[in-house]
């Protein structure tokens, strides 16, 4: 289903007496190769075929969602205690001006998280994860370390080592938009990705700033200091 492109048309014919409708279908690679198939499909298995390709992709969409929305919410749930106002520890950090307020990041990340999947999503419903998995392997080693970020950052209590591994995160990100741009027909799916790079590049000057203010002053603990 994924990671092919079908051109579909209509022929009526009578065979043994009856009407039938036959679709002819012609298949061909997303891969750019250029031979062709053509086939013969009937227009019942076709609409069966048609309403599968569908459950698969819903099934594909409710996923993605589910891996960063659902993923994203369970990380931040679980560390809740980590971060903002009920944190006595990042309480204590001292932060630059531009820092947002705490209830602002929950939102922010439902939405980018939201955008990543339906991103992700649509290249998958165009490559699939065989046919030409670099984009997607990107896609979900960053999502890996996105999700480590608080655990180091937070949990660890370990500042500069967030901030290496936010910087990690950034180059991740910058290369997944390029992959995900040179996906034939899914080119727009990197621009559902900008506003997440622009959000961590944001949080890495955040990140930066936090050590700065920080590493200097007794009795704070940031872990580890160059």
């Amino acid at each position: 289903s994924s990671g092919i492109n079908a051109e579909y048309g209509g022929l009526a014919c009578l065979l043994s007496g009856k009407l039938h409708l036959t679709i002819f279908v012609k298949v061909s690679p997303v891969s750019g190769d250029s031979s062709e198939m053509s086939t013969v499909m009937p227009w019942d298995k076709l609409r069966t075929k048609r309403r599968k390709d569908i459950l698969i992709n819903v099934a594909g969409l409710a996923g993605f969602l589910i891996l960063c929305m659902g993923g994203g919410g369970a990380i931040g749930a679980v560390m809740a205690n980590d971060f903002g106002s009920d944190s006595e520890w990042y309480s204590s950090l001292e932060k630059p001006c531009f820092n947002p307020p705490d209830a602002a990041f929950a939102p922010v990340w439902a939405i980018l998280y939201f955008l990543m999947a339906i991103s992700a999503w649509a290249v998958w419903t165009k490559t699939g994860f065989t046919k030409r998995p670099a984009p997607l392997i990107f896609f979900f080693i960053q999502l890996v370390f996105n999700f480590a970020w608080p655990i180091i950052f937070g949990t660890a209590k370990q500042v500069f080592a967030g901030f290496v591994e936010i910087v990690v995160l950034l180059v991740l990100i910058i290369i997944t938009i390029f992959l995900f741009n040179s996906v034939k027909g899914r080119r727009w799916t990197h621009i559902l990705l900008l506003p997440y790079l622009a959000w961590v590049t944001f949080a890495t000057v955040l990140n930066w700033n936090m050590y700065s203010l920080n590493r200097d002053r007794p009795g704070i603990d940031i872990g580890y200091v160059p």
